[in-house]
């Protein structure tokens, strides 16, 4: 396995020994898990109702050899610069032995203390962990859906579905069942480009039916509405980053639309309906994701 520290464009190899390798690794599995209980004055035990995620700590062991006293100090200070606090999130990302790829993004708890030993020639153990607010992985490589009046296209595996398809000339009506590979949910960006009056995507998988609409709403050519249905952002906004999140009917589902794993839905697949008039071969709608893991 590969770990890289990754912030912003910079980039550290924590296991090739240019600066570090990496002796141990723990933190990396099921997601920590906090069960939703309720309790009645006359009950013994306890309801059990739901489960939250809680945040996740990755604890990682490493060794940095220097050729000299000079360049372990060099490899020390290049190590606590990595990982100094920050605002902005850093990411580590696992590249394993078959190719898959998982990122965590969080940020060092500032206990890289560097603590120093002798009689050990030019070599230190240092034991850091990570922080991630969210605990899921996700594959760093998005996924887009794409939808036009000649139908859809994507990369992820798509599923026979036996809802009707009608494309008109200019009535955009496409349902397609994708296979979500991930095991956890994703709450995906949104991009519709005009022109299209009345644009509605609608996941109809299994007990679901999380519906986003702009009932009676005009996109014209040129113009892209982007819908980031993400966790902490919830927005609606238009190519000049105005909000329009009071276009949206008061029935949508923008607080919980989401692509469902194999928990949720049978097998992960998810039946995505989507719907507009007034299109033109400039119509497209985007549904662009990261497949989430809760663990590796």
């Amino acid at each position: 396995m590969d770990v890289t520290l990754i912030h912003g464009a910079s980039t550290l190899s924590l296991t090739d020994g240019t600066v570090a390798r990496l002796l141990g690794l723990d933190g990396t599995g099921e997601a920590p898990v906090h069960r939703i209980e309720e309790r009645g004055p006359q009950q013994h035990g306890a309801t059990d109702i739901d489960f939250r995620l809680d945040p996740r700590t990755v604890q990682l062991a490493l060794w940095i050899k220097g050729t000299s006293q000079a360049d372990l100090e060099t490899k020390r200070k290049q190590l606590i610069d990595a990982f100094r606090a920050t605002v902005a999130a850093k990411a580590l990302r696992f590249t394993l032995d078959n190719g898959e790829v998982y990122q965590l993004d969080g940020h060092s708890t500032g206990s890289l203390t560097m603590p120093q030993e002798g009689g050990e020639g030019f070599v230190m153990r240092v034991g850091l962990t990570f922080r991630a607010a969210d605990p899921t992985f996700y594959d760093p490589e998005a996924t887009t859906l794409t939808y036009y009046l000649g139908g859809s296209a994507g990369t992820a595996s798509a599923v026979p579905t036996v809802v009707p398809t009608f494309v008109g000339a200019s009535i955009l009506n496409v349902s397609e069942s994708i296979e979500y590979e991930g095991t956890w949910r994703a709450y995906p960006r949104i991009q519709i480009h005009g022109p299209i009056s009345g644009p509605k995507i609608t996941n109809s998988s299994g007990a679901l039916h999380e519906v986003l609409e702009f009932s009676g709403v005009n996109i014209p050519t040129g113009e892209i509405y982007t819908v980031d249905l993400r966790y902490g952002y919830k927005t609606v906004t238009d190519s000049a980053g105005t909000s329009k999140i009071t276009e949206l009917t008061n029935a949508s589902d923008l607080a919980t639309w989401h692509l469902a794993d194999d928990s949720e839905v049978t097998d992960g697949v998810n039946t995505l309906l989507v719907t507009g008039t007034a299109a033109t071969g400039a119509t497209r709608i985007d549904i662009i994701y990261n497949a989430r893991y809760v663990g590796i």
